[in-house]
């Protein structure tokens, strides 16, 4: 066989090689000394001599039969591997190492211990490979580069976290660091190696954080540097950047040219950057006034562009007309409005499953919400709203009233796309009612929506609940509130008007119930919250109303009506000190409300505090002169602390904002009397009397003063002190019997037909002790006034009678009380009278000094 036959030609060569001179001389070399590459198992290992011997191979020497190899008969061929790790023996018996292979990590343990060679056991790795220092120029640069880039990235990511001052600094080390590297580079490299990219990089980002930073003119030179070099092409396009920072100056002419320079720079296939453009020159005209210039220049912009969906700008034109007053324009620029394009519609074919296909179906599900459909859904809104706010704006200026102006804008937009909002357009014209105070006529524009299947129908009903609520017409609030549930059960506010209805009916826990289930609707519903508060305070729950007006605070902060809520609540619980921080945080909101000035200066005056209450009252009356409590506290603390005279101005003040009440003027008199002024307290005292004949208590002041000043005048006052005192109490026994009178009325009715047949004799004598009556009464009179004896029956009065008037008269109670206070107690002296029981004795010349 072949195969039989190579092996014999190797086994040839085999036996020339040891016959060859040359190459037994070469194996007595040191190279010849290295280990014999055998087999493991071979005889150089078990102690024989080294020999030169072939490489081991597929096939033995004496080969004997088929298949069959030197080891034995197994029937297949030897392969035997490379001896590694150790030569012969050497010197000694040992095995000798092979010093070539430790370099690598490789290291033996043959004659230490049985473990075979493991490289992930080894005994030391290899070095990390170093990186070739390059020393050269390039390299040097390329580091230079890399950390301008890195510079600016930081300072990108500053910006981003709004931390433009380590930005500043950034970017400035950035612009530091380029300008050395374009140095080196036009020194070493030449001027066209240099980077032109990057340096127009560093200057725009530093530009813009000078802009950030609010350092205008420096931005604005970062820019000129850039705008003035001819090697950046399209630097002028840097002049938009240059009119924006103007803008911001509002500089707003500089801010034109410089936009119009741009202008001229930016081609005209680029029509979206120049539409941009003059969308910004626009803007500036109308910030200037000049609403002539930026109508033409929108309309420009309108013309140039396609009919697409720059509601911007046509809003913008609009608002020129209506700057301009001119009516058929503003009508012309709604119009034009209406007819831009949305880039959706509810029935849009897109997203609609016509086939009703499954796989269509999951194809909707996803498209449905993904990022163009809320861009759309986006546009779609913004689009309305302005719409609503061109027909609010120009709807009362287009007609001769804004119901006509109204009508005409709703007309219009039932025809075009935006139909839909055509209900909430009437719904803020009867808004418009409620403004000028025409419920009536607001209340008719809403309930046409009755009768209208329309989405804005809860809408209409709602606003009519609450409309009725004000009117106090709870029935009707009730209904329309139902009604508004029924259209929607998820509107929240028809749940709060029948929340208020049930409130208004005192049915605490009703209206509770309802306001509940508006906040599980709406837990952000601020006035279910308030309302729950209310509820809570009614029923007595302080704590609970408490924590509901915390939330709504949360909700709604620095609202004056929760907060006054809060104070009231704490002054309730008695935490005064919470009342009182509470309190100055209301007045910090509404510092002018002189209620709650003259309230919180209440309530330093129950602690004591009168400085403070001084400075909150005198807050208060600095706001409202006219409040007559804050009056009196000022007139009553002038009097404690012994300023009569200023207290006496208060009240002066409270006569003249209510001449028709007795006490402002009693007070007057009585600080006269305080101060010893008698003479002009009897003159006050006799001014009121004037005034207010009838009045009691300053009948007992004239006595008192008539009587210390030994005054003639005291009887003629007294007998008028009787005279009143008299008809009050006809006054209370005439009010007392009316009320008696109603009582019995119905008993007095049924008993009226037994008491006919009594009606001839008592009738006389009623009519004789009628005459007698009156005769008596007159001649009272009479007696009281002092001008005569005789009675309408000719006869005289007795000692008797006489007697007893006198006795009435002595016995007349002239006691009184004064509303001003006590007068000051004179200070006791030494000097006092003898008491009887004393003994007394007489002036001795012994005791006269000498």
């Amino acid at each position: 066989m072949a195969t039989s036959s190579t092996l014999t030609q190797i086994d040839m060569c085999m036996q020339g090689l040891d016959e060859d001179t040359n190459f037994q001389q070469a194996l007595k070399t040191a190279y010849g000394k290295r280990a014999d590459l055998r087999t493991a198992y071979g005889a150089a290992v078990s102690g024989g001599a080294p020999m030169s011997q072939r490489l081991a191979t597929a096939s033995g020497r004496g080969m004997t039969g088929r298949g069959m190899t030197a080891r034995g008969k197994t029937g297949r061929i030897s392969t035997a591997r490379l001896t590694t790790g150790y030569a012969a023996e050497g010197e000694g018996g040992e095995p000798r190492k092979i010093k070539a292979v430790e370099a690598v990590g490789f290291v033996s343990s043959r004659g230490n211990s049985a473990q075979p060679f493991d490289p992930s056991r080894s005994v030391g790795s290899a070095k990390p490979l170093e990186k070739a220092e390059d020393s050269s120029e390039e390299a040097a640069l390329r580091v230079l580069e890399d950390k301008v880039h890195r510079l600016l990235e930081e300072s990108a990511e500053a910006i981003a976290q709004k931390d433009f001052q380590k930005a500043l600094e950034k970017a400035k080390a950035a612009g530091v660091h380029e300008r050395e590297l374009t140095r080196k580079k036009e020194a070493q490299l030449g001027p066209e190696q240099i980077n032109l990219d990057l340096t127009f990089a560093v200057l725009v980002h530093l530009a813009y954080v000078q802009e950030q930073c609010e350092m205008y003119p420096e931005a604005i030179n970062t820019l000129l540097v850039l705008v003035k070099n001819k090697t950046f092409d399209r630097a002028g396009r840097l002049r938009v950047n240059i009119g924006n920072i103007y803008f911001k100056q509002q500089k707003y002419l500089q801010a034109v040219k410089q936009y119009r320079m741009a202008l001229d720079q930016i081609p005209s296939v680029q029509q979206e950057m120049r539409s941009a453009v003059l969308k910004n020159i626009g803007q500036a005209f109308i910030r200037m006034g000049q609403y002539g210039d930026a109508m033409k220049t929108f309309e420009h912009v309108l013309e140039e562009t396609p009919p697409g969906d720059d509601f911007d700008s046509a809003l913008n034109c609009l608002l020129c007309y209506f700057g301009l007053g001119d009516r058929e324009k503003m009508k012309r620029g709604f119009a034009r409005l209406l007819s831009l394009q949305l880039p959706t519609h509810d029935e849009d074919e897109r997203y609609m499953n016509i086939h009703e296909d499954e796989q269509v179906q999951i194809y909707l599900d996803a498209v449905q919400d993904d990022t163009l459909r809320k861009h759309e859904l986006a546009t779609k809104k913004k689009a309305e709203e302005f719409v609503l706010k061109a027909a609010k704006l120009i709807a009362p200026v287009i007609e001769s009233s804004f119901a006509e102006g109204y009508d005409w804008c709703i007309e219009r937009v039932k025809g075009s796309a935006f139909s839909s909002l055509a209900s909430e357009l009437e719904i803020t014209k009867a808004i418009t009612y409620l403004k000028l105070k025409d419920v009536k006529a607001a209340a008719k524009v809403l309930k046409s929506f009755e009768k209208k299947e329309s989405n804005m129908l809860s809408t209409a009903a709602t606003n009519l609940s609450f409309l009725y609520i004000l009117e106090n017409d709870v029935k009707q609030a009730e209904r329309y509130a139902d009604l508004a549930m029924d259209a929607d059960k998820y509107n929240h506010c028809a749940l709060v008007n029948k929340g208020n209805c049930a409130f208004m009916r005192k049915r605490l826990e009703e209206a509770q119930e309802l306001y509940q289930e508006a906040l599980a609707i709406d837990s952000s519903c601020s006035e279910a919250l308030f309302n729950l508060g209310l509820v809570h305070r009614d029923l007595g729950n302080l704590e609970d109303a408490l924590e509901y007006f915390h939330r709504v605070n949360l909700l709604v902060p620095d609202t004056p009506e929760v907060v006054a809520a809060i104070a009231a609540l704490n002054e309730q619980l008695d935490d005064t000190d919470q009342a009182c921080e509470w309190y100055n945080t209301l007045i910090s909101l509404v510092p002018s409300d002189p209620n709650a000035l003259a309230h919180l200066g209440d309530m330093f005056d129950r602690l004591d505090d009168k400085s403070q209450a001084f400075q909150y009252h005198f807050e208060g009356f600095r706001y409202f002169p006219a409040e007559i409590n804050t009056i009196s506290w000022f007139g009553s603390y002038y009097i404690d602390s012994q300023y009569i005279q200023k207290a006496i101005q208060f009240f002066q003040r409270a006569v003249e904002i209510q001449p028709g009440e007795v006490k402002w003027r009693l007070m007057i008199a009585s600080c006269h009397r305080k101060t010893g002024n008698y003479q002009r307290a009897l003159e006050t005292y006799k001014r009121i009397h004037t005034l207010f004949p009838e009045n009691i208590e300053c009948l007992k002041f004239l006595i008192r003063l008539c009587t210390d000043m030994g005054l003639p005048e005291v009887q003629d006052y007294a007998v008028a002190l009787k005279k009143a005192e008299q008809a009050k109490e006809r006054r209370e026994r005439a009010a007392s019997g009316r009320g008696s009178a109603r009582r019995s009325g119905r008993r007095g009715s049924r008993q009226a037909s037994g008491k006919r047949q009594r009606s001839g004799h008592r009738a006389r004598e009623e009519r004789r002790s009628g005459r007698d009556s009156a005769r008596s009464v007159m001649s009272s009179d009479d007696d009281r006034d002092g001008r005569g004896t005789a009675d309408f029956g000719g006869s005289t009065r007795g000692p008797t009678d006489f007697s007893a008037s006198l006795n009435r008269t002595n016995t007349l109670d002239a006691s009184y009380k004064d509303p001003v206070g006590a007068l000051p107690v004179r200070p006791k002296t030494a000097a006092r009278k003898a008491d009887d029981g004393e003994d007394s004795f007489e002036l001795d010349e012994d005791m006269l000094p000498e």
